[in-house]
């Protein structure tokens, strides 16, 4: 009889469970969501920019009213989680961090060193490291942040969507998200590096809606060039072959174009890398240490601006020696570059010879960097012309004999 009422009382027991629901929700209307952050070095500490969605502005938006679907806010204190707790004085909201598609640093902040004040963004539970982190080059994160896009309505989105197609169809950026960072710091033979971003034209009118309404905006951005990194400090910029290099010895490029000379003829001729891999080979020759970098290319022909005959397999044989010639001058240049003008293994060479040759890495991990700044390089390219388009032969007119 007594087995009956236990049974009940279990039961109970498991829906009063099943209703309690989650003990630490958060309501969406006692947030601030944010998508962009934005970090700049002040005499105060730091300058902490927040670009919060709206949600009633948004869908006021949508609807044709004109307002605008994002926030800006700032502050400033002597830590970011202070500053972030102050932006409450600004708004009836705490801010939640969790959405976040781009955090923007300055530059002079970049050059000091960004580990301590990126702690909190490591260390805070509600921070998913998804989210895409880049320098601002001569200008203010504030700025950055503060512009109005004509493509997205909201403007981070608008960051963040931009690099990671840039480094997809261009290779001369690398989106590199706060979880690479992360594990940058904590790794040996291999430094992290970031994307740089330009403002280019008038900042007053890019903050109006003169921005999005005109057919050439007069504020637009731009990312130009791979900032190359010592731990956690800026060291300077790479040039764009250079930064394309960078992405191609790290098995990063997945599409790009590049000009090649016409082989003995006046003219160019542009080939469209449809596939590109990459493979690092660590040789260890009495304690010398020196490496081959292979890379595998099948790339398309794009675009002819000589008079060639593309029926002729002698002349594509030629097309592929000067197009794999020109990449692998390319890549070497851009290895020697780094090597000579920073002295710091953003390849991951390091990581290769951590791997093969543990005894020698655990002798020379602490001096690696200068290591690598006098070790020898070889770039081996095997490189394939896999079709010539929708005509042959470019319709131009021929060269008199």
């Amino acid at each position: 009889m007594m087995r009956r009422p236990v049974m009940l009382i279990c039961a109970l027991a498991v829906m009063v469970t099943a209703l309690s629901g989650c003990w630490s929700r958060k309501e969406l209307g006692d947030l601030a969501v944010a998508i962009g952050l934005g970090i700049d070095r002040t005499d105060k500490g730091y300058r902490v920019t927040v670009q919060i969605v709206a949600p009633s502005l948004a869908a006021a938006s949508s609807g044709g009213s004109g307002g605008p679907p994002a926030l800006v806010v700032d502050t400033e204190a002597a830590t970011i989680m202070e500053a972030l707790r102050k932006l409450t004085t600004k708004l009836p909201r705490k801010i939640y961090l969790s959405h976040l598609s781009m955090l923007l640093l300055d530059e002079a902040m970049a050059k000091d060193g960004i580990r301590k004040p990126l702690d909190f963004l490591f260390r805070d539970h509600e921070v998913r490291p998804d989210f895409d982190v880049a320098i601002v080059r001569d200008g203010s994160a504030y700025d950055a942040l503060s512009i109005m896009t004509p493509l997205e309505r909201l403007p981070a989105r608008d960051l963040y969507d931009s690099l990671n197609g840039s480094q997809k169809n261009w290779a001369p950026t690398s989106a590199v998200r706060l979880l690479d960072l992360m594990k940058w710091f904590d790794l040996d033979g291999q430094e992290a590096v970031l994307t740089g971003l330009h403002l280019v034209g008038n900042l007053e009118k890019g903050k109006t809606k003169e921005n999005v309404e005109s057919i050439n905006s007069p504020l637009k951005f731009e990312y130009r060039g791979i900032g190359v990194m010592k731990d956690d400090v800026l060291l300077g910029w790479l040039n764009e072959n250079d930064s394309k290099a960078y992405n191609y010895v790290t098995g990063k490029v997945k599409s790009t174009v590049g000009k090649v000379d016409c082989p003995d003829k006046a003219g160019t001729f542009v080939m469209e890398v449809l596939q590109a891999k990459s493979r690092i080979i660590p040789k260890l020759h009495n304690g010398q240490p020196s490496a081959t970098v292979k890379i595998t290319i099948e790339a398309n022909i794009a675009e002819v601006e000589c008079s060639l005959d593309l029926n002729n397999r002698e002349v594509l044989d030629m097309m592929k020696t000067q197009a794999a010639k020109r990449t692998q001058e390319l890549i070497a240049g851009g290895i020697r570059k780094v090597q000579s003008d920073f002295g710091v293994d953003i390849f991951g060479f390091g990581t290769k010879f951590h791997k093969k040759y543990p005894a020698y890495w655990a002798s020379k991990h602490n001096q690696w960097n200068e290591e690598f700044s006098k070790m020898d390089v070889k770039v081996v390219m095997d490189y394939t012309i896999k079709g010539r388009g929708r005509i042959v032969n470019p319709p131009l007119k021929e060269e008199e004999p």
